[in-house]
């Protein structure tokens, strides 16, 4: 079979490409919105939301401030443990991720509130995001 025959074959054989469906490219996030983050009044909101949803609104609402204030990723906040927490002197220790540095934070008053009262609740478990 000579190779102009082969190609003849495989164009008549191959579905047609003028009915195929093309996927639509995907807009640019500008495009869609005009900015990619929230505003403090927007976290406070979802906090409060957060906070009054559910079983566990408080334990949610904690993790949401901590990971607002301190800018924690999602891997790096479900990694947190009571350990990690220093309620005494008000500390924080982060181990980041994706080649980060990892340092201590300072925890303010309303995070060491929250942290307690979840402390009281989950204070048997390793994992401060437990359950």
């Amino acid at each position: 079979m000579s190779n102009v025959v082969a190609l003849r074959l495989i164009a008549a054989t191959s579905p047609n490409t003028e009915n195929r469906k093309v996927m639509p490219k995907r807009r640019p996030n500008a495009e869609v919105r005009s900015r990619e983050y929230l505003t403090p009044d927007e976290v406070e909101r979802l906090i409060e939301q957060a906070r009054k949803l559910g079983r566990y609104g408080h334990r949610d609402a904690t993790l949401l401030t901590l990971a607002y204030r301190h800018g924690l990723r999602v891997s790096e906040l479900i990694a947190l443990r009571w350990d990690m927490i220093d309620l005494k002197q008000g500390l924080v220790h982060v181990n980041r991720l994706k080649n980060g540095i990892p340092s201590v934070h300072p925890l303010r008053g309303p995070e060491i509130r929250a942290l307690r009262k979840l402390s009281a609740a989950y204070g048997g478990s390793p994992y401060a995001a437990d359950r």
